[in-house]
């Protein structure tokens, strides 16, 4: 039995022994729940085993006629907010348009009091079972459908649901198929808490007199017409409060267990692993100390072994290795934040800082993902400081300063997807230095930011690491080196080496690579971007943007983090409407948004996204993925569907056992290549390429930019965006530098001019 099956067994057989006595318990009452058996209040004896309630009816019976009125009218009372909580979230959330209408209605309920509703509503319907019921619904349904929109905003951001679009996918496809799915998790984690509530509630309602009348049998009303008598027996209030709170308690255990994420299907012998032991250490020595760390997946697969790791007070030390080395694994194991099911052996100590701040601080990889996209920046950042006790309000105001991030009123209210990446992962690194801790884990800091961006990250990590333990994960560290005390090398979960960072290995430098041959087509553009302009809210993001992709050549476009770049791409493919401009594929004209392109045109242009992971649905497998593609832009299914799939994984570099695997069980690497051949599927004529080598070692990455070159060979047109200089010596034709959403051509043919040009 896997652990996640033996966690379900205890909240599982509470709950099916409320079941059983729920269902079966009428047809074993000894008496009739409302007949008088007896003297009122009477103590348990042989003939009533847990005595009479205030009018002599036997306590027994009525427990096991008591408890279904109470489970259907919650059951249906959940059903119904459910059902139009959903509903309402998820069209908020899919359309902008519609959001004002649907929720400013939702927000006028919740300022109701539930018990005003309820009068109104039993004043209005009379008291009852169904007047509880549709209020207790009423009353929950906004609380429902915030959670939910603010969820399906997030999803209508990733990169899976904005591949969907482009490929033309209908808004309810993607409802029933990508965003419902993904909401599991946060419908299973608020079911929890909203069962106890919906119990609360009907019940409460019953306690007021306006559910369930005298004389039916209800476990809440027994409470409410027993109390009186406790001092004389107990029993006709204990045993149904017992039974009310085990079925909370059972549902709400039961529901977190089921949220969890599932165990991953064994591809490996099971191997026995020990419990965590991870144990802070306050004594003296050094900040870090780590024997015989290992880490095993869910399945059993062994992830990381570490024997021996010591990292010095005031040490900075990178982390380096190829793609599925180990290194953020190690790295969430160093912060005890592995996910569940993840089982762990050793020890980890971690000294208490001698201020008494913070043992650890913790920047993970994307810090799109890691913060919060319904939550203010200045409102994470107060919350952190209150977590950890941190008094002074200044505190935030002096970190953003040294931070170089701005301090007004305005930015403390933007929302994280207002900043740019840049002013994301400092924002991360704010809330990982809030309360000074003794040690700083930061992983890939530099990932997927311009050469000056990254350059004044470094900058600010030079000046804050002082007295600061720091422990950096990265594939970039010709760029941090400067900071870097020592290296360790990662490969399979192991430690391969570690050196000075002065006594660096010549294969952890950056070697010149040659640029690919060029594919030659006189045949005339194939893209062509006239005076295009665009705007987020009011606010234009690009200007007069104007240039031509010839046929099987690969245009860069680079610049800072913000410049538009992104922006440009979505243009392209359809998911950014731009206000003025014109666009040209083979000299036809381009609708402004995928849904208004012909197929033949959605086919022929297709997406690499930013962020890998964030672009394939972490609910489908690979297989799914890949066959619904084929069947909406080229009509496959079956055995052409297969042979095709087989042809996109060869030509990736994958093979077929990536099939049945989600997203989370892939490496970087792998991730960024299936993104790929999820681009070829539809056969495109151009490749929009997002930043697709960010987070990627050198060798995946040389991996990943063959396959774009053997593209080019067949005379695929690219749009490259990319912050790395290597890769777009090597893949472009013509570069174009984006400065405030407005580009100019470049002569990119000296390093300070690439520097010049934010690579």
């Amino acid at each position: 039995m896997s652990t996640r099956c033996r966690r379900l067994v205890g909240p599982a057989a509470v709950l099916g022994v409320l079941v059983i006595v729920i269902v079966l318990g009428p047809f074993v009452a000894p008496f009739s729940p409302t007949a008088i058996a007896s003297v009122p209040f009477e103590t348990p004896s042989s003939n009533h085993w847990l005595g009479t309630d205030f009018v002599g009816r036997d306590v027994l019976s009525r427990v096991l006629h008591g408890g279904h009125r109470l489970v259907l009218m919650t059951a249906v009372a959940l059903s119904v907010s459910y059902v139009v909580g959903v509903l309402l979230g998820v069209t908020a959330g899919m359309s902008r348009r519609l959001d004002g209408w649907v929720m400013r209605p939702v927000d006028a309920i919740t300022v109701l009091p539930w018990f005003l509703l309820l009068v109104v509503i039993a004043t209005t319907m009379g008291k009852g079972p169904v007047a509880v019921c549709l209020t207790v619904g009423v009353a929950t349904v906004p609380w429902v459908a915030k959670i939910v929109r603010t969820a399906t905003i997030e999803l209508m951001d990733a990169g899976f649901v904005e591949a969907a679009i482009a490929r033309g996918e209908t808004l309810r496809w993607i409802a029933v198929a990508q965003v419902l799915p993904n909401l599991r998790p946060v419908l299973l984690a608020d079911a929890g808490i909203r069962v106890s509530g919906t119990i609360a509630l009907v019940t409460a309602g019953s306690f007021l007199g306006l559910g369930v009348t005298q004389p039916q049998p209800d476990w809440a009303l027994m409470v409410t017409e027993n109390k009186g008598g406790m001092a004389l027996t107990p029993w006709p209030v204990v045993v149904p409060a017992v039974c009310i709170a085990s079925l909370v308690v059972a549902v709400n255990l039961l529901v977190d267990r089921l949220s969890e994420p599932p165990e991953p299907s064994p591809r490996g012998p099971r191997q026995r692993v020990r419990r965590p032991l991870n144990r802070p250490d306050a004594t003296a020595g050094n900040p870090i100390s780590v024997s015989g760390l290992t880490v095993a997946a869910p399945d059993g697969t062994p992830l990381v072994a570490i024997d021996a790791l010591e990292v010095r007070r005031g040490e900075t030390l990178a982390v380096v290795g190829p793609s599925g080395a180990g290194k953020t694994t190690t790295a969430l194991a160093l912060v005890d934040a592995l996910p569940p099911g993840f089982v762990t052996a050793g020890t980890v100590r971690v000294q208490a800082p001698a201020d008494g701040g913070r043992r650890l601080g913790y920047v993970p990889q994307d810090p799109g993902t890691s913060l919060n996209p319904s939550m203010r920046i200045g409102s994470a950042l107060r919350e952190v400081r209150r977590a950890h006790r941190s008094r002074r309000a200044r505190d935030i105001e002096i970190l953003l300063a040294e931070l170089g991030l701005p301090t007004d009123r305005e930015f403390l209210r933007r929302y994280p997807a207002q900043l740019s990446g840049g002013q994301q992962q400092r924002v991360l690194l704010a809330i990982a230095l809030l309360g000074s801790p003794g040690v700083l884990v930061l992983d890939e800091p530099t990932s997927g930011l311009d050469a000056a961006t990254a350059d004044e990250l470094v900058g600010v990590l030079d000046r804050l690491r002082s007295g600061r333990t720091v422990i950096v994960i990265t594939h970039d560290l010709h760029r941090i080196s400067r900071i870097v005390d020592r290296v360790v090398m990662l490969d399979g979960g192991r430690i391969t080496g570690e050196c000075q960072a002065d006594e660096l290995p010549a294969s952890h430098v950056p070697a010149a690579v040659a640029p690919a041959a060029r594919f030659v087509d006189d045949a005339g553009p194939r893209v062509v971007v006239r005076g295009l302009t665009a705007d987020h809210g009011r606010a234009t993001v690009l200007h007069d943007v104007s240039f031509e992709i010839g046929r099987g050549e690969c245009l860069a476009i680079v610049g800072r983090s913000g410049a538009g770049k992104s922006t440009l791409a979505r243009c392209l493919a359809g998911l950014h409407p731009p206000t003025d401009g014109e666009l040209l594929l083979d000299g036809a004209r381009l609708a402004s948004t995928a849904r208004d392109r012909s197929i033949d045109q959605r086919r022929a242009i297709s997406m690499v996204y930013q962020n890998p992971r964030r672009s394939l649905d972490p609910r489908r497998t690979v297989g799914r993925e890949l066959r619904r593609v084929l069947r909406v832009l080229r009509g496959l299914d079956g055995v052409a569907a297969d042979r095709e799939i087989a042809s996109l994984l060869a030509a990736v570099h994958l093979g077929p056992e990536m099939l049945d695997r989600r997203p989370g069980e892939l490496s970087g690497g792998q991730i960024q290549r299936v993104a790929i051949a999820r681009a070829l599927a539809g056969g495109p004529d151009v490749l929009i390429c997002d930043e697709i080598t960010s987070s990627l070692d050198e060798v995946a990455a040389d991996a990943v930019l063959r396959i774009l070159e053997e593209l080019r060979a067949t005379g695929t047109s690219m749009l490259l965006i990319s912050h790395d200089a290597r890769t777009v010596r090597r893949m472009a034709d013509q570069v174009r530098t984006m400065i405030d959403g407005r580009v100019s051509w470049t002569a990119c043919d000296s390093d300070s001019s690439f520097r010049r040009a934010g690579v």
